[in-house]
This record gives C-alpha cells, sequence and structure tokens, in this order.
C-alpha cells in the first residue's frame, strides 16, 4: 500500500487523480484480505512448506531407532556332533525362545547430493508458495476495487433515477394543473403520467441493483449482507499517470513462481540421479537379547558398528532415460516462463491503453452530459412558451438521464481500468 502512496505522491495530475484512492476502499482492501478463504488457505500452505524445508534439513543429522521381539519355535534347532577322542557324541540345543531389544543409530555420509537437493526442493517449493500468497493478494485487492466502484456507481445511478423520476412527477404536476383549466390537450398528461410509472420501474429495478451489489460487497469484505455499509457518494474522476509512475511497477508473481518451477524441475533431475551415485552409511547398534553371546540363556549385551556403501551399477538404461526426461520438464518450464512474460507485457500495455480510452470516454460522457442538461433547459422553456410538445421535452429529460448514467458508468470503467493497470503493474500491497 505505501507503494500506492509513492505513485500518487509523483503525480503531476490535478486533485482528482487522488480520487480512485479512497480511504473506504483501503480500509475495505484490508477486510477482504483479512476475510479471504483463499488466502487463508495460502497462508496454511505457506506454514506448511516452512515445516516441510524443517523436515529436509532433518534428514542430514544422525536418526536413531529401536526395535524389540520375541520369537517362540516350536521346534528349536538340536546338533549331534562325534568327534574324535570323545565317548559320547556333544549335544547342542537352541532355546525355543528368542526375545530382546536393540538400538540403531544410523549417519548418512555420502547421498549423491539428495539431501542437499531435497533442502533446495524444500525451498524452493516455500518461495513458491510465498508467491501464490501474493498473487491471491493482488487478486482479492483487485476484485475488491471493482465490485467497490461499481457498487459507487449503482449508488449514484439511484440518485440520477431518483432526480429523473421527480423531474418527470414535476411536469407530470404542471401538466394537470394546466389540464384542469383547459390549456393544454389531457392526452399531454397521459403521456406524462405514462412516463412517470416507467421512471418509477426504473427506480425500483436501480434500488434493486444497487442492494444487491451491497450485499455482493459485504458478502467479499465479509460483513454481514444485510448491514448499510457505508461507500463513497460518486464515482470520482482521475486522470492517466504519468510514465514516472508507471516505472514503479514490481515484478508479477506469475513470473516468481514460473521461475520457482525452473528451479524446482532442476533440482527434480538433480534428485533422480543422486540415485545412482554411491550411497555411503555409517551406523551402529547396540542389542540386549537372549539367547546372548556363547549360547547363553541369560540376557546379554551386545554392539556393532558397522559402514555400508551402495553403488548401482548397471540399470537398463533407466538413469539416461531420467536425465532425458528431467531436462525435457526443465524446457517445459522455460517455455512456460516466456509465455507468461509475453502475456503479463501484452496485460501491461493492454490496461494502459484501456485506462487511455476509459479516460477519453469520461470526458465525452461529460460533455454530453452538459449538453443534455442545456438542451433540457431550452426544451422546457420553449414547451412553457407554447412553442413544442410534451413529447419534446420528455425525451429531452431522458436524454439527460441517459447522459447521466452513460457518464456514471465511464467513470466507473474508468476506475476499474485503473485498478487493472495496477494489478498488472503489481502496486497492490
Amino acid at each position: 500500500m505505501k507503494k500506492i502512496y509513492i505513485l500518487f505522491i509523483l503525480s503531476l495530475c490535478d486533485p482528482f487523480a487522488f480520487g480512485q484512492q479512497s480511504a473506504l476502499l483501503e480500509k475495505y482492501r484490508s477486510l477482504a484480505v483479512d476475510y479471504s478463504h483463499d488466502l487463508k488457505a495460502a497462508e496454511k500452505n505457506l506454514a506448511a512448506s516452512i515445516e516441510l524445508e524443517k523436515s529436509a534439513r532433518a534428514d542430514l543429522k544422525p536418526k536413531l531407532s529401536g526395535d524389540a521381539s520375541f520369537q517362540y519355535t516350536g521346534n528349536p534347532l538340536e546338533l549331534n556332533l562325534n568327534l574324535p577322542g570323545m565317548d559320547k557324541a556333544l549335544e547342542i540345543q537352541g532355546r525355543d525362545t528368542k526375545y530382546g531389544a536393540s538400538l540403531t543409530l544410523l549417519q548418512p555420509i555420502y547421498t549423491g547430493g539428495r539431501l542437499l537437493e531435497s533442502i533446495r526442493m524444500a525451498q524452493h517449493q516455500h518461495s513458491l508458495a510465498t508467491h501464490q500468497k501474493e498473487q491471491l493478494l493482488s487478486d482479492v485487492c483487485f476484485q475488491t476495487d471493482i465490485q467497490y466502484w461499481n457498487t459507487v456507481a449503482r449508488q449514484e445511478i439511484v440518485s440520477i433515477v431518483t432526480d429523473y423520476r421527480n423531474s418527470i412527477a414535476s411536469l407530470a404536476k404542471t401538466i394537470r394543473e394546466r389540464v384542469e383549466v383547459s390549456l393544454i390537450n389531457p392526452q399531454d398528461l397521459l403521456m406524462a403520467e405514462v412516463k412517470l410509472n416507467d421512471a418509477d420501474f426504473q427506480l425500483l429495478q436501480a434500488r434493486k441493483e444497487f442492494e444487491t451489489g451491497v450485499m455482493a460487497f459485504n458478502s467479499l469484505i465479509g460483513l454481514p449482507l444485510e448491514e448499510a455499509t457505508p461507500i463513497d457518494s460518486i464515482v470520482p474522476p482521475m486522470n492517466l499517470p504519468d510514465s514516472t509512475q508507471l516505472s514503479l511497477a514490481r515484478l508479477r508473481p506469475e513470473i516468481k513462481m514460473a521461475h520457482d518451477r525452473i528451479k524446482m524441475a532442476e533440482s527434480s533431475l538433480k534428485l533422480n540421479d543422486s540415485k545412482y551415485k554411491p550411497q555411503i552409511y555409517v551406523g551402529a547398534d547396540g542389542s540386549y537379547s537372549s539367547p546372548g553371546y556363547d549360547l547363553r540363556a541369560d540376557l546379554d549385551p551386545n554392539y556393532a558398528v558397522y559402514a555400508t556403501v551402495s553403488v548401482p551399477l548397471f540399470e537398463w538404461g533407466k538413469r539416461r532415460n531420467e536425465k532425458r526426461a528431467s531436462r525435457q520438464k526443465i524446457g517445459i518450464a522455460k517455455d512456460n516462463l516466456n509465455e507468461i512474460q509475453d502475456k503479463v507485457n501484452l496485460e501491461i500495455q493492454t490496461a494502459r491503453l484501456c485506462l487511455s480510452q476509459a479516460m477519453e470516454q469520461v470526458k465525452l460522457s461529460q460533455q454530453s452530459l452538459e449538453k443534455a442538461h442545456e438542451n433540457e433547459r431550452q426544451a422546457m422553456e420553449r414547451y412553457n412558451e407554447g412553442e413544442i410538445s410534451i413529447v419534446e421535452v420528455i425525451e429531452a429529460q431522458t436524454y439527460r438521464q441517459s447522459a447521466e448514467i452513460n457518464h456514471v458508468q465511464a467513470k466507473a470503467t474508468a476506475q476499474g481500468q485503473y485498478s487493472a493497470l495496477i494489478k498488472a503493474l503489481n502496486l497492490y500491497k
């Protein structure tokens, strides 16, 4: 959010350029970010990635494991030996029960880089989760902006339709008074009353759209649906940001995520290759079991220290095939990065162009609105002088209402395009 403040401080435009950054809008952005279920899930995913990184680092340390066993043999081993010089054969009989417990300490010495690459893979996944959260935050802020300005526009349209309805009602009252003294044709009154009914219908429709818009906005920011949420009274106009403002753009999270996926594909290649390199472990076993050494019946302690070396020798080309497959996946990830960069560049340029055109539409709609007001004023004067019919007066009022609605919609579109440019430049924070 601080970047956006800087953007406006650098602006050389008139005070209306500050209109987009409504204090209420900033408040509702914060509420939407705090309430978003997707962002909460992203935070949990980020916390999980941190734990997975710690888990990967734990594999570098010695592992201590315990084991206990019991075995009963129905016919234990028996051995009879006839040795020279002995009158009787030597008889050896095994025990029918074997039991004991042991502890094993195992330390990896060399795993072909598997453990270190597993840590790097976990770090890349952590980075990916961080950038996914950043992307979701930008999406939530943009969605809040669009919903907010649409709601403000609907409220302003309600005011316009209400004013239009009151104008028609006032006209109908004037016509009724003239009909009562037989100054004009009663048909004019019928036309005015029909138009008044139509204005009432439009007012009901506008109020419905505004109320449903408020409910949708409340749902987005986590407030009760029926709550009367305070919003700005009108959609303010704005000016086009200059090149200095646009230079504040930051690298989009989509591009950062594409870089993360390239690094993950490279780590996957190294992890697969580590399986075909020597594996060296050292360990120590300590046991307390029966029968003990020299076939003694009592429990006896014992220990063993060892080292193991495992070297894959021949895998029928499996290592070569997996390397080729992993390199292809790295190439796919790089192609995906290039595609995302093209899309981001197109999105930025499109947002700039659309904002510029939307602001031109605001100017045109403002000019049309001024002319529509003047046309309505002159039509009323000519009607009062008896130079035109009631039809032309009603048409002038209708044109003025359409011009006002078009102007509000043009301003709302410009605000939406401005938010799209902010999102494209990754300036939401």
